[in-house]
């Protein structure tokens, strides 16, 4: 029959072992203050602005027909079923372009400042209606990242043309105002603590199981096989001294 587990036992043994947990929880808690401060100082405000932009491949036809005079041009529906598709499939395999090393070296040139001062560019594709596309440009200036988002479809509609040979990237919904993101809530010291917590129970239990000494009257029975016939209680009112 397996012994069974006394908490109350756990208990008394991480009381005898306390010096340990409030040690361990120290040092824990003093590096989890320490990074909590290091990321409150090396902080920096970062801005967000979003444009919104569709891909049109008959951006192009619909340009060279209001450029010519003849009434017998063929009419261009750039909703026709063909239009869409084609719209869609560029729109899915090109999206990444929008946020290329490629995209970001030429708006860097347009703006006349270093690829780093860009920022980073996300596009995500809109599931309902695939051909458009959401752009945020996130940066650490409030006005570059404006200044980029509004740069954004020019240099991804060039890369386009590179490509494809098309013509086809329109602005939908202008570049917003950059807004402040919100700074995200730093558990650096709770993880550092939830640490400390581990790291105490497993000290502590490595020290039980490292110490040898006889303590109580099971240990007797644990490691020498010994029934316990009886115990001789302390006279606290005899002993005298501090050895008693």
């Amino acid at each position: 029959m397996e012994p069974s587990i006394n908490l109350r036992e756990y208990v008394d043994m991480f009381k005898r072992r306390k010096l340990i947990v409030i040690l361990t929880m120290i040092v824990c808690l003093t590096f989890g203050a320490y990074k909590t401060y290091q990321n409150y100082m090396s902080y920096l405000p970062t801005y967000s602005s979003n444009i919104t932009v569709r891909i049109n491949t008959s951006k192009e036809l619909m340009k060279k027909k209001s450029s010519k005079k003849d009434e017998d041009t063929e009419i261009v529906d750039p909703y026709s079923t063909y239009n869409v598709a084609q719209n869609q499939n560029i729109a899915t395999s090109y999206k990444s372009l929008a946020s290329s090393p490629n995209v970001v070296n030429i708006i860097a040139s347009s703006l006349k400042v270093s690829s780093s001062d860009v920022g980073s560019i996300s596009v995500t594709q809109r599931e309902e209606t695939t051909d458009f596309l959401d752009i945020t440009v996130i940066s650490e200036s409030r006005e570059m990242a404006k200044k980029v988002a509004e740069k954004v479809p020019e240099a991804f509609n060039e890369e386009l043309i590179r490509l494809v040979g098309i013509d086809c990237v329109e602005v939908v919904y202008d570049a917003s105002e950059a807004s402040l993101i919100g700074r995200p809530r730093d558990l650096t010291l709770f993880k550092f603590a939830a640490i400390g917590i581990v790291l105490s129970v497993f000290f502590v239990l490595l020290r039980e199981c490292l110490d040898t000494k006889i303590v109580t009257p099971d240990d007797v029975n644990k490691y020498w096989n010994y029934q316990l016939i009886g115990t001789i209680p302390l006279d606290r009112d005899s002993s005298k001294g501090k050895h008693r």
